[in-house]
């Protein structure tokens, strides 16, 4: 089995390239497909690429080595896309001489002038992949035990055989293998769990 961690230091083949931020795993096969990294030392915007998981050379805890240069990564597909959503003007009430509503002068009515904007950044993971991220929460049937620390993936198949939890408050600062069938759904950033926080804290504690 290799362990792929979630949130991890990279390194292209001729130097440091960022650091992981998210992976994607296919909803159906549950096949670790790319992960995410970002490298804000690239030549330009936007510095998130998502990587082939064909690029990766090998895992260590806390560290991702690539098969690609520090150029390669630099041209591969965009994870992140920013737009800006426009704003229509907003009304605001506007008092005159001092008065307001049930006061003295007049009042009514102004808008607000001016180019207004919201900068809006939108993943680009594939249709029917999700993204897994560093801290998403990981909840058991009885509430929140943690926060997936990696993934542990089949090196053959490239499927996710556990989710390694951290943190589990309920049982100490633990790293827990969980296996994937245990998990019943996963929602925005949360794991939901078809286990208990007991049976949880009887599952093989991982010694680094």
């Amino acid at each position: 089995m290799k362990e792929i961690p979630v949130d991890a230091h990279v390194e292209c083949t001729d130097g440091p390239c960022g650091k992981s931020i998210a992976l994607i795993v296919d909803r159906d096969t549950r096949r670790v497909t790319h992960f995410a990294v970002e490298d804000e030392s690239l030549r330009y915007a936007p510095y998130q690429r998502l990587v082939p998981l064909d690029q990766l050379a090998e895992t260590a805890p806390g560290l991702i080595r690539l098969k690609c240069t520090r150029d390669e990564l630099n041209q591969m597909e965009p994870f992140i896309h920013t737009r800006y959503a426009a704003h229509e003007s907003e009304d605001y009430t506007l008092y005159e001489g001092g008065g307001g509503p049930g006061g003295p002068g007049e009042w009514g009515t102004g808008s607000v002038a001016g180019d207004m904007s919201t900068k809006v950044e939108e993943e680009q993971v594939p249709e029917g992949e999700v993204a897994v991220h560093p801290g998403t929460h990981v909840h058991a049937t009885d509430g929140q035990v943690g926060v997936v620390e990696e993934l542990i993936v089949d090196p053959d198949s490239a499927r996710v055989t556990h989710i390694v939890l951290r943190e589990g408050h309920w049982w100490g600062k633990k790293e827990v293998q969980i296996p994937i069938s245990a998990i019943e759904r996963g929602e925005g950033d949360t794991v939901y769990l078809n286990l208990d926080k007991k049976a949880i804290g009887q599952l093989p504690v991982i010694h680094r």
